[in-house]
């Protein structure tokens, strides 16, 4: 389905997003992978980078450093939207993204810090949580718990200690650009409402959250996701 990343439907998307100062801090691209990469289409995904690699090449100014930002946007998002969608394909993503990608912009090191410890860990996941999910977080948490101990373990150590909580190459309002990329494209849109209000609590545009909802629902209908339910909105 190469074909559903054209120049001309990558250019839709990208008109969606309104225009920042730096390319580099556009979500739609991050949007987009994402999107394409739940919607089970990482054929996508490098059509994607060289769209935004040209565009950065034709901007004045332009440093290794932008590009080297930008596919590690990609790839982190990538990596983040796999507790959603599924790391099966996130894989399949990074590996079209990582054959894409020129050599000098390939990471080679670990960005997260993996010497912390376990429970270091989770205290960091259980912040992160609690500030996503403010004063719900009481009621989720304990849910979690309830129907499965190990999933709030997981949920508190990894998902929110280890992969989201690491902020360094996407911030924390580009995370929910990506959770709510992922549960639209993955068809489980329930919970978006939640995400599209608190990207805005994290200093994102209404226009910005607009952007990235729609970015990520007109792929998914192009994918052929089978969205049962409304998609909310803001």
């Amino acid at each position: 389905m190469v074909d559903i990343a054209t120049p001309e439907f990558l250019n839709e998307l990208q008109s969606l997003y309104p225009t920042t100062a730096k390319y580099v801090d556009s979500g739609w691209f991050l949007a987009a992978s994402i999107a394409f990469s739940s919607s089970n289409c990482p054929e996508a995904v490098p059509c994607v980078l060289r769209h935004v690699l040209g565009d950065l090449d034709k901007l004045p100014d332009t440093s290794d450093e932008d590009r080297r930002l930008l596919v590690r946007k990609m790839r982190d998002g990538i990596l983040k939207s796999g507790m959603l969608s599924g790391y099966p394909k996130a894989i399949n993503a990074l590996v079209s993204l990582y054959e894409a990608t020129p050599e000098e912009l390939r990471d080679t090191e670990l960005l997260r810090d993996s010497t912390r410890s376990k429970e270091e860990d989770a205290a960091v996941g259980q912040a992160y949580f609690d500030s996503t999910f403010g004063d719900t977080a009481v009621k989720i948490q304990p849910m979690l718990r309830s129907i499965y101990p190990d999933l709030e373990h997981f949920a508190m150590t990894i998902g929110y200690g280890y992969v989201d909580s690491f902020v360094e190459v996407i911030s924390i309002k580009e995370t929910t650009f990506v959770t709510i990329s992922t549960m639209i494209a993955n068809a489980t849109p329930s919970r978006v409402g939640w995400h599209l209000t608190r990207a805005v609590h994290y200093g994102a545009t209404v226009e910005e959250v607009r952007a990235v909802r729609e970015i990520a629902l007109r792929i998914a209908i192009k994918a052929g996701a089978p969205l049962k339910n409304e998609v909310p909105n803001i």
